[in-house]
């Protein structure tokens, strides 16, 4: 399965729209005791804000339009952005997919900031998180992340959708 990874995905005034909004302090992050659906709540926690969720668009919506258009989404199901905080050490969530269902689904990962964090896919590929990176891959691909610890934050911006 191919996994795809894109430096620079937008220009720079669309990007620095973007970074300014959700590394900025005007997010509404909602806390989550646990990173992975039904995982058992524990040390790997996030915050999260949703921009789009199976119809419904939410305020920051309209800044993540131009990686919508670079993606050439024909559908999408939902689009969130995950905060993570600093740890102590890396702390790694289990390795999951975003949806099972069949089709020509896909699930991207929008690097919004630089930090020492990764995704890991099972099949051994790491992408380091680096500010406007965009690594695409089929939702059917089993991946997980890997928090920071040089940064107050790492925020990445997850989206699902098909083609």
């Amino acid at each position: 399965m191919k996994i795809e990874v894109i430096d620079n995905f937008l220009p720079s005034f669309q990007f620095d729209s973007i970074q300014s909004f959700f590394m900025g302090e005007n997010v509404a992050w909602f806390w989550r005791d646990n990173i992975v659906f039904n995982n058992e709540p524990g040390d790997n926690y996030q915050f999260n804000t949703a921009v789009y969720d199976y119809g419904r668009e939410f305020n920051c919506f309209p800044l993540v339009q131009p990686c919508i258009l670079k993606l050439r989404c024909s559908s999408i199901n939902r689009i969130k952005a995950n905060l993570r905080p600093k740890t102590l050490f890396h702390r790694r969530t289990p390795y999951h997919t975003d949806h099972s269902e069949p089709g020509n689904k896909f699930t991207s990962i929008f690097y919004v900031n630089t930090n020492n964090g990764w995704t890991k896919f099972k099949n051994g590929r790491k992408v380091k998180s680096v500010a406007n990176r965009m690594v695409i891959f089929p939702c059917s691909l089993k991946h997980r992340g890997v928090s920071c610890t040089d940064q107050i934050k790492r925020v990445v911006i997850n989206f699902n959708y098909e083609l």
